[in-house]
């Protein structure tokens, strides 16, 4: 039995339409593929999917984001520094550079930038369910995708759309972030609670 359950007819109408395309970048791709354990993998997602929300000027990086990205850079320069003391080709790690300014995202048009959000969120559910079924512990991941969903429909609502692709992408979004804070909801009663660790004294 699935945790958080897809809508029927979305999936059908999406197997019925042939192939499904990736409103994701190949590189934002290999980041939630380098994310093995669940905590990371909905991190990422949610990630880019605010990433979108930022481009389509609806909110703004959070002092946690900016902080998140800092750590980032030193990592990245740590690895860096290492790739060259250990003669590593360098273009082999600089794949792993953080995207702070998302530019490469400003050739999106809103619609996609829209169907990038969610993807982002759809495959958020698909792998916590996935996870669900295999016994991890997945409360922590709910909640974040609880919480993001809840402020994120409010961020939507400011959206103005210009075009009828546009209208429809933004209600599928509203749509998709509904029913997956819907089933987070759901999702927390049915999960225990996560055992938080007492302070080190």
């Amino acid at each position: 039995m699935r945790l958080i359950t897809f809508s029927l007819c979305l999936f059908v109408t999406f197997a019925a339409a042939g192939p499904k395309k990736d409103y994701l970048t190949e590189n934002e791709l290999d980041l939630v593929r380098e994310a093995q354990d669940l905590g990371p993998r909905i991190d990422a997602y949610l990630r880019l999917a605010k990433r979108r929300l930022i481009v389509l000027g609806l909110t703004d990086k959070s002092k946690q984001d900016i902080d998140q990205e800092k750590a980032e850079q030193a990592e990245y320069d740590r690895t860096m520094v290492a790739a060259t003391a250990a003669r590593v080709n360098k273009a082999d790690v600089d794949i792993m550079a953080p995207v702070t300014d998302f530019s490469y995202l400003k050739n999106f048009s809103d619609d996609d930038l829209l169907r990038g959000y969610i993807q982002a969120i759809d495959e958020s559910m698909t792998n916590i369910d996935d996870f669900y079924e295999r016994k991890a512990n997945v409360r922590d991941s709910v909640e974040n995708l609880e919480k993001f969903t809840r402020e994120t429909m409010i961020i939507l609502k400011k959206y103005q759309p210009h075009n009828a692709a546009e209208r429809l992408a933004l209600q599928d979004a509203l749509a998709k972030a509904k029913e997956a804070n819907d089933g987070a909801k759901d999702a927390l009663k049915k999960v225990p609670k996560t055992e938080k660790s007492p302070p080190a004294h």
